[in-house]
């Protein structure tokens, strides 16, 4: 009597569960557009600079706030269906562990690295190979934007720097909501 009172319980449990997690639903949406925004440089690339740097400025691990280049993405004829736009940076000479770009011309290890800061919230860093973007901006009228950001030296083994030159690439996928 006990075993079916119990396997009658566990079946209307069971039952219950069932219909509950059934009533649940995930709804996802997207749309397919003709383009999205262009980007207002000529095919699309874009060089930043940071200043030269005395190896001896550099005396601990860490982002060096003091020298920065600060740059923006500008982009044109975005859709008049788009009200926002962001990128995702990603780089094949990246760290994943500091999500920082490291070096391709020779420099040697990767103590020396380039990290991209938000230019709309200075704390908040630009994960090189993170699919988010970290900011959309506001399309404007004439169908145009402008992302800032910031390029910094970033000491990852401050025992390991060397003289010499630092340069490393990263693409960008353009992002519109």
């Amino acid at each position: 009597m006990k075993t079916s009172t119990l396997m009658i319980f566990l079946g209307a449990f069971l039952a219950g569960t069932s219909a509950t997690q059934a009533a649940n639903t995930i709804t996802f949406n997207g749309e397919v557009l003709d383009t999205t925004c262009e980007p207002a440089v000529t095919d699309g690339d874009y060089t930043v600079r940071l200043d030269q740097v005395v190896k001896s400025a550099l005396t601990s691990n860490g982002m060096y706030s003091a020298i920065n280049a600060p740059f923006s993405l500008q982009f044109i004829n975005c859709p008049a269906t788009s009200t926002r736009v962001g990128v995702v940076l990603d780089s094949s000479n990246y760290d994943a562990a500091t999500g920082n770009m490291t070096d391709v011309a020779g420099y040697g290890n990767d103590s020396l690295q380039i990290r991209i800061m938000d230019g709309t919230s200075t704390s908040t860093q630009v994960v090189i190979g993170d699919i988010t973007p970290v900011t959309y901006v506001t399309i404007d009228g004439s169908h145009s934007a402008s992302i800032p950001m910031t390029a910094y030296y970033y000491v990852k083994d401050v025992s390991s720097l060397a003289v010499g030159t630092i340069s490393t690439t990263a693409t960008y996928t353009i992002r519109t909501q």
